[in-house]
């Protein structure tokens, strides 16, 4: 799956590390393009391989000035304060037409569904049918007998 359990795990991160905005938007862009797990085909989990156009992107930077030196300014900006923070390690630098590749240190691990079903119990607000309760179509909406 790609990024949705590392995404949270981001958000997370940021707070606790207390990033500024455009760190946190560059993390949560980078663990919504990395892989939560390994892949099978070799690809390591919480990887980011986009390069700084596409972080320039999830800067605010639309194309084409997500190319400009402003842009890259700012998206040097943000991994400076990502690696200085511990929230990413710069596992290659970018060079020779490829990209810079960063590992990014938060969780991308599935909750257990054991575990999420102790945290997040279901609770029902409302009480079963037939215990006093009259059912009425929402305001503005005409009711329809089946």
């Amino acid at each position: 799956m790609m990024g949705l359990f590392a995404a949270k795990s981001a958000v997370l991160v940021a707070a606790r590390l207390g990033l500024g905005n455009a760190a946190t938007r560059l993390l949560l862009h980078m663990a919504l393009e990395c892989w939560d797990e390994d892949t099978p085909d070799g690809r390591p989990a919480r990887r980011y391989f986009g390069g700084r156009e596409m972080a320039a992107v999830a800067l605010g930077f639309t194309a084409p000035e997500n190319g400009d030196p402003a842009a890259h300014q700012a998206v040097k900006r943000a991994v400076r304060e990502l690696v200085s923070k511990g929230a990413i390690v710069r596992v290659r630098a970018g060079g020779r037409g490829l990209p810079a590749e960063y590992e990014l240190l938060v969780s991308s691990s599935k909750p257990s569904a054991a575990r999420a079903a102790v945290d997040n119990p279901v609770v029902l607000p409302f009480p079963a049918r037939g215990q006093g309760v009259t059912e009425r179509p929402p305001q503005g909406v005409a009711h329809r007998t089946p």
